[in-house]
């Protein structure tokens, strides 16, 4: 199979301490005549807080960075990530950074671990018992921190090999849920964006359906309408009640809801049908027909080859 042969298995593991530990009933929640439980702060969820989670924040950072680098151009497979061989080297490279980094913010909690341990004693007073004998000592915690990340080929035997289809759809959702965060920035701004900047934003999602399709007719058919919507996307500026902005919006919807995405997949939908109120038919053909209008891609993002974008619109 392509996918086996074409990637590698990396397996990062990556451990740190949770700094909580399962509340009790009987000890941690105190209700009815004179009882009070203890804030959010400290229990949530039947899990009380021993220790103040800001100061393991630097750590689950360095954690998510480690993913984020995995997922940039691989995908969840097997418990790790499989990654096309020629991003292998430089993804090496990354981690072992990302792990002196893991490793140096072990050390700065380690040093800082009695007076945070303190400080949120001091600041949960009233429920001090909760955590005051719970917390282990600091050469306890500091066993539980690992950085580590192994390299595999996977060889599966005959007739046991992944199935294509499980791993075009693995894909497609972590495409989805990238889609998703985008909508959410899109959402949130307060400000127009250029059109070139919205474009260059779709690039990651574009170069991880391209390397990671191994011939695959469902991410190659999601690929082909990114790119058509890359390519119709004006270089001026868009804010929330330009046209094409709701229509970037509304592709990465689709593209992040199973059943709209499968409507894609079918052909039921597409970027052509989405942007046809806002790109007539006529004005196409009459922008096809003038040299020197159409769009032309590169490596980093689409722009069109004439200042002339007005006439989209």
């Amino acid at each position: 199979m392509e996918f086996i042969h074409g990637t590698t298995l990396v397996y990062p593991k990556i451990r740190m301490w949770g700094g909580e530990k399962k509340a009790s009933r009987d000890v941690d929640i105190t209700l009815g005549l004179n009882g009070k439980l203890p804030p959010k702060t400290l229990l949530d969820l039947g899990r009380k807080k021993i220790f103040p989670p800001k100061a393991l924040d630097p750590l689950g950072t360095k954690r998510r960075k480690a993913e984020r680098a995995c997922l940039l151009n691989g995908t969840r497979f097997m418990g790790g990530y499989a990654v096309p061989d020629k991003f292998v080297d430089d993804l090496a490279l990354q981690l072992e950074a990302i792990q002196k980094e893991f490793e140096d913010e072990v050390q700065i909690f380690l040093i800082n671990f009695d007076t945070n341990k303190n400080e949120w004693l001091v600041q949960n007073e009233e429920f001090s018992y909760v955590i005051r004998d719970q917390v282990p000592d600091r050469d306890s915690v500091a066993k539980t921190f690992q950085f580590q990340f192994h390299l595999y080929k996977v060889n599966p035997l005959g007739g046991f090999e992944p199935d294509e289809t499980e791993i075009a759809n693995q894909v497609l959702r972590e495409v989805g849920q990238s889609c998703k965060q985008m909508s959410d920035r899109m959402l949130d701004r307060k400000r127009s964006i250029s059109g070139l900047a919205l474009g260059e934003q779709l690039d990651p999602l574009i170069n991880k359906l391209d390397v990671l399709s191994f011939g695959n007719s469902r991410i190659l058919t999601v690929l082909g309408e990114f790119r058509r919507l890359q390519e119709v996307i004006p270089v001026d500026k868009l804010d929330k009640d330009h046209p094409m902005f709701g229509s970037v919006l509304t592709f990465l919807a689709m593209c992040s809801d199973g059943y709209k995405l499968e409507m894609l997949i079918d052909g039921n939908y597409s970027v052509s049908k989405l942007i046809a109120g806002i790109r007539p038919a006529a004005q196409i053909a009459l922008l096809d027909s003038v040299p020197g209008t159409k769009y032309s891609t590169d490596a980093t993002h689409v722009k069109p080859s004439t200042a002339v974008v007005g006439a989209y619109f």
